[in-house]
This record gives structure tokens, C-alpha cells and sequence, in this order.
């Protein structure tokens, strides 16, 4: 009996213990609501909810201070007005981005500044642009590379420069080639995800050489080529992207056979009397793999 009054004791006070507690919790957090304190209970930029209590905002503002995102979005409207504006403007654009590229670290701002270049000029040949883009592309940033292979490919696919600019063209061949053989790709050069990113790089550079010519200048065809050979540690992927820009180059329609390509660029050599024989139409229709259900 005395025991069971004394549990009971235990257990009262203990319901009183807890009701007290969440009695002062409940009036601590009225308190702040009410009052507010130095420590925001949540962030926001939103300027509605910042009147809320115990709101504090996310990033105070300095006076002369732009955040990257800004930075990247004034960048980008700059591309976007450029790509319309006068050759007078373009080159003043032109000029603020190449300053804007040699003033930051960010990777993010190059990549912005390397893109709204590339739509400025697109049907507007200019030193800076091509300045820009050949110190992009030497980098040792491999997203930069890529960003400068795309930039390559649209100034020299578009416009005057694809007219009237042989070259340039020459010159932008060899830089991309000079590119896709000095990157290492081997085991020894580095980690799997280093090497994945430079084979990256020389897809985006293959992809780049198919909007060029076979008159631009013979390497066009060599670098090709040698992404036809393919690496160690390739998954194919070089090879394809070969086999897509020999037939923009050439006009050829050999799809995707690596054999057949290398075959034809033996005979452009003169190394074969006759070219191997295109397939029909059918025939380079993707075919389903009945064991897989996937189309090949």
C-alpha cells in the first residue's frame, strides 16, 4: 500500500515536471515572437516575411556588392542583348566580359562570360572573342574546356566567320586539335573521375571539329581519326562521337561503324583504291536487340 502511494507520488510529479516544462517552453517562444530576439529563428530574403517575428534575413546587403548568381544573370543578359545589338556595342560588351573574366576566380562567372561571348559573336568575327576563347580552352579547368569547345563550335558554324574567315577556322582547328591530344587519359595521369572529365573534354572537342570542313585544314580529319581509334579506359564514347562528326564533315553515311570510317579515311589518303560501300537506308535504321528490347 505505502508503495504503491509512493509510485504515484513519483508519477504526479513528474506530470507536473513535464507540464511546467512545456508551460515555459510555450511562453519562451510567445516571448520571442512577440519580441523578437538577436538570434533570427528563420532566414529569408523574402521581403513579406521578414516583417514576420523572429525572421532575419538570409544575406545582408554591402553597398558595391554583387552576389555570383546576380553576377552570372547580368552576364547572361548581356549575351542575350549583345546577340542583337550594333557592331559598336558588341565590341564594348565584348571588352566588359573579357574584363569580368580576368577579374574573377569563380568558375561558375568564366563559363558565364565564355557563353555570352559565344552568343555575341556568333555572326560577328572579333580578336577579343577569340582570345577568350583559346585561354579558356588551355586551361587546366575542364569545365571551362568544354565550355570553350561549344563557343568554338557556334563562332566558327555561324554567320561572317563560317563565310568569310578561313583563318580562323584554321586556327581554331588547331587549337582543338592541339587540345584533344596534349590532355594525358590513362591510369597513371590521375583518378577515374579526373579521367572521365578529360575524356569529356575530348568528346566535347570531337563534337566541336563537326561543324568544320575537310578544307579548314587536314586536321580536321587526323583528330577525328584518332577519336576513332578510341583510348584505353573508352567506353565508346569517342568513337561515336567521331562517327557523328565524319558525317557532318564529310556528308558520308557510314552511322556508326568505326571500321567503315577508317576505311574511308584511308582511301581519302590514298592508301585503298576504292571507298567502302555505303549502306542503304534500311540498313542504318537502329535495330532491336530481341534478347535486350533495346534499339542498337
Amino acid at each position: 500500500m505505502i508503495l504503491t502511494k509512493f509510485t504515484v507520488g513519483i508519477a504526479r510529479r513528474r506530470s507536473r515536471s513535464s507540464r511546467n516544462l512545456a508551460s515555459a517552453a510555450f511562453l519562451s517562444l510567445v516571448t520571442l515572437l512577440l519580441v523578437g530576439c538577436s538570434t533570427p529563428i528563420f532566414w529569408t530574403d523574402n521581403k513579406v516575411l521578414l516583417y514576420l517575428p523572429g525572421a532575419g534575413r538570409r544575406s545582408d546587403e554591402i553597398p558595391g556588392y554583387i552576389r555570383p548568381w546576380e553576377r552570372v544573370k547580368l552576364i547572361e543578359e548581356k549575351g542575350i542583348k549583345g546577340a542583337k545589338a550594333k557592331p559598336d556595342e558588341k565590341d564594348v560588351l565584348l571588352v566588359q566580359l573579357d574584363e569580368e573574366y580576368e577579374k574573377t576566380d569563380s568558375p561558375y562567372i568564366k563559363r558565364a562570360v565564355i557563353e555570352a561571348a559565344a552568343r555575341i559573336c556568333a555572326n560577328y568575327p572579333n580578336p577579343a572573342a577569340e582570345k577568350l576563347f583559346k585561354t579558356a580552352l588551355e586551361c587546366d579547368d575542364m569545365n571551362l574546356n568544354f565550355s570553350a569547345c561549344r563557343a568554338w563550335s557556334k563562332y566558327c558554324a555561324e554567320g561572317a566567320v563560317a563565310k568569310n574567315n578561313a583563318e580562323e577556322r584554321r586556327l581554331a582547328v588547331e587549337i582543338l586539335s592541339a587540345r584533344y591530344k596534349e590532355l594525358p587519359y590513362s591510369i597513371a595521369a590521375g583518378s577515374e573521375e579526373e579521367n572521365a572529365r578529360r575524356k569529356d573534354v575530348r568528346v566535347a572537342v570531337l563534337r566541336a571539329l563537326g561543324a568544320f570542313k575537310e578544307s579548314d585544314s587536314p586536321l580536321v580529319l587526323e583528330t577525328l581519326e584518332l577519336g576513332l581509334n578510341g583510348e584505353k579506359l573508352d567506353d565508346g564514347a569517342l568513337q561515336n562521337q567521331a562517327c557523328l562528326s565524319l558525317a557532318e564533315v564529310t556528308g558520308k553515311k557510314y552511322g556508326s561503324d568505326g571500321e567503315a570510317w577508317l576505311q574511308y579515311l584511308a582511301y581519302t589518303r590514298g592508301e585503298k583504291s576504292d571507298p567502302p560501300k555505303e549502306p542503304s537506308a534500311y540498313a542504318r535504321l537502329p535495330k532491336l536487340n530481341n534478347a535486350t528490347g533495346v534499339f542498337k
